[in-house]
């Protein structure tokens, strides 16, 4: 039995990212599941001087114990005109401060599954698509994406339709069968 850490990426309340995480999780079986919510752990906007200053955020330290804990990941991330949330690059960037190359922060090659949803068509590709090359920087072994655009035409009574939902399925269950 894997450990596996769910995160969700968004500082919104209202998520769709982190009802496709929810969904993704629902999927999982045999397996240890968790689910950490960036909203949980607040962190002032990194700076050197801040870092010098102020030392790390126990909350940095915190997420970054919780990575250490677990075996693989699956990430849902929204896009914000293009790129990751500036609160989960914040994140990124003081729980990075905390180790080194031979301990990088989601350890050595530990599986990871990325998601995203959107309002529009683009189904925030263009964040997945960066953030499947910047990850192995991180540790990360990418073992695959789903994205999923234009959410809310693809809903069925507060549910996702039957293609798509068997879409997500695939994705998680090829993931799970890759740890």
């Amino acid at each position: 039995m894997k450990k596996i850490l769910t995160v969700s990426a968004s500082n919104s309340a209202n998520s769709i990212n982190r009802t496709i995480l929810e969904l993704a999780s629902s999927k999982i079986e045999g397996h240890d599941v968790a689910m950490l919510d960036i909203r949980d752990y607040p962190m002032p906007f990194f700076s050197l001087d801040k870092e010098e200053s102020e030392g790390h955020p126990e909350t940095a330290k915190q997420v970054r114990a919780l990575f250490a804990e677990y075996d693989a990941f699956i990430i849902a991330s929204p896009e914000h005109n293009g790129s990751m949330p500036a609160e989960f690059k914040n994140l990124i960037d003081w729980v990075s401060r905390l180790g080194d190359l031979q301990d990088p922060m989601f350890g050595n090659k530990k599986p990871v599954l990325l998601l995203s949803a959107s309002p529009g068509p683009n189904g925030g590709a263009t964040n997945l698509q960066t953030l499947t090359q910047l990850m192995p920087w991180w540790g990360a072994d990418i073992k695959g994406s789903y994205s999923l655009g234009s959410y809310y035409e693809h809903l069925v009574d507060g549910s996702l339709n039957a293609e798509k939902e068997e879409a997500i399925t695939k994705s998680v269950t090829d993931f799970v069968n890759a740890l």
